[in-house]
């Protein structure tokens, strides 16, 4: 202690290093939780075994039929790989985009323009879409061709404000009147095929089809399985006979697109984890370098105590008991100040944890702030070993000359 006392300058600046690459990293640790726990977290619960299906132009000739045909699937679909595959598929969904923004008008006089979609009963849950106000669509909006829709959060703040109640209310759409039953709001936008839900308008997919005279095409096709093996295989099948029934070639795979939930979910831990060693290399750096710090000090320190280590040998020390000494040193620099780092940052992250809490941080994408034990524990074998490391080499150099070269070098 006398030692780095009398250092103390050199001592505060590296230790500040050692501390700030603890910090730094604790809160980039912290932040990729938020957003892994918020999207992935959420990820998780849905339904792996989903299919999420649209159509792409013809790429082979087929029946009477050349390259480059448009096609599309439509609700008779539906019913027909549901009966085809009932062993198989345990739900079907569909969805049609509107491909222009839509003039709309609200009953309070507001004029917009807005995306609106149609969907069938069930995609909330699959989607992670829940309820700000109301309901969503429901099969007897569908039976009936209703002519009622669901706004999305953004659209409702921006028309009604935070206090006003919109179910119930009617809005213009082109030139037809809709009845709003339900408010929604995105629980995940990383769960997003169809865009953002939370900044449409969604109708009732039959009310759609009666009101624009769509004949029933579909813009996607969704489907739910009930098998975890031989997922592909399974979906495949499907795909097959969906292309065989509209007249397109059945091995013909460049004329749909496929979005499995499973896939996607996977990708995204790819991607996150690849960010996750991102910053462990980028950690690993900072640490090296605020060591190299804590090194040079000891070196420099080693280098201006040779008469002390002379006078300590020539009393009896042994080279080890120099070392030692040295060792201590540097294990006070590296693991107190980065003991400093971890308790700044998880003051910070506590702070993340209430201001989350209280809505102040609120957001779709975020979870809670945390770290694990093993994560820690890393972080401080990585600190004890460099710090070992800076002392001892500096010590173990100095320890190993004679008594007389180091007096002679005084």
């Amino acid at each position: 202690m006398i030692v780095l006392k009398r250092n103390r300058t050199r001592t505060l600046l590296s230790g500040c290093a050692v501390a700030g690459g603890m910090f730094i990293l604790l809160i980039a640790l912290a932040g990729y939780n938020i957003f892994y726990n918020g999207s992935i977290g959420d990820i998780s619960k849905l339904r792996m075994e989903t299919v999420v299906v649209n159509t792409l132009p013809t790429t082979m000739d087929y029946s009477g039929f050349g390259s480059g045909r448009l096609w599309n699937f439509d609700m008779k679909d539906l019913n027909s790989i549901q009966s085809e595959f009932s062993g198989t598929i345990t739900r079907t969904y569909a969805v049609t985009i509107t491909p222009n923004l839509q003039p709309v008008l609200v009953g309070n006089g507001t004029e917009d323009y807005a995306n609106v979609l149609s969907m069938t009963p069930g995609l909330d849950s699959l989607m992670q879409i829940s309820m700000a106000r109301g309901r969503f669509i429901d099969e007897l909006d569908m039976r009936q061709k209703r002519k009622v829709c669901v706004v999305g959060l953004d659209l409702y703040k921006k028309w009604f404000g935070d206090g006003e109640e919109a179910c119930g209310q009617d809005i213009r759409i082109g030139n037809v009147m809709y009845t709003i039953v339900g408010v929604l709001k995105k629980d995940n936008p990383f769960v997003a095929p169809f865009g953002n839900e939370q900044n449409s308008i969604v109708l009732p997919c039959s009310t759609t089809d009666a009101v624009y005279g769509l004949n029933g095409n579909l813009t996607y096709l969704c489907f739910s399985l009930n098998v975890a093996e031989g997922y592909e295989q399974q979906t495949e099948e499907i795909l097959r006979y969906l292309r065989q029934i509209h007249k397109v070639n059945p091995d013909d795979s460049y004329s749909v697109e496929t979005v499995g939930m499973q896939e996607y979910s996977q990708m995204l831990n790819t991607l996150f984890g690849g960010t996750k060693v991102l910053i462990w290399v980028v950690f690993i750096g900072i640490i090296i370098s605020s060591l190299l710090g804590v090194f040079g000090i000891m070196l420099l320190s080693v280098r201006e105590r040779k008469s002390e280590i002379a006078v300590r040998l020539s009393m009896g020390a042994r080279p080890r008991d120099i070392i030692r000494q040295c060792v201590y040193e540097s294990l006070v620099i590296s693991v107190s100040f980065s003991l400093i780092g971890v308790s700044v940052a998880e003051l910070a992250i506590a702070a993340m944890r209430l201001l989350i809490g209280i809505g102040i941080l609120s957001d779709p994408l975020f979870g809670m702030p945390q770290l694990s034990f093993f994560g820690i524990l890393s972080v401080t074998a990585i600190v004890i070993a460099g710090g070992v490391i800076s002392g001892y080499y500096p010590a173990r150099k100095m320890a190993a000359q004679n008594i007389s070269e180091l007096f002679y070098d005084v």
